[in-house]
């Protein structure tokens, strides 16, 4: 069984979410609560992947490095 955790959350917040369920959107409060969290966590990763890709691309080693696997591949590509 998954532990309980405790959040204040706005009462208008809840009233959406218990809509959402009554409509038929979510089984529970509680499948909405967990798939919303999940996709912003799901959201923070990509961004911290994009994060590290941006610094990548300004890093000359980096760069060096996919130039020189380039030119290893350059004619392997064509096969």
């Amino acid at each position: 069984m998954s532990p309980k955790t405790t959040f204040i959350i706005k009462e208008e917040i809840i009233t959406q979410v218990k809509e959402a369920v009554s409509e038929g959107w979510y089984n529970s409060m509680t499948s909405f609560v967990e798939s919303s969290l999940k996709k912003e966590v799901e959201r923070i990763k990509k961004e911290k992947i994009k994060g590290k890709l941006l610094k990548a691309s300004k890093d000359p080693l980096f760069l060096s490095d996919i130039k020189k696997i380039e030119d290893d591949f350059k004619y392997a590509d064509f096969e």
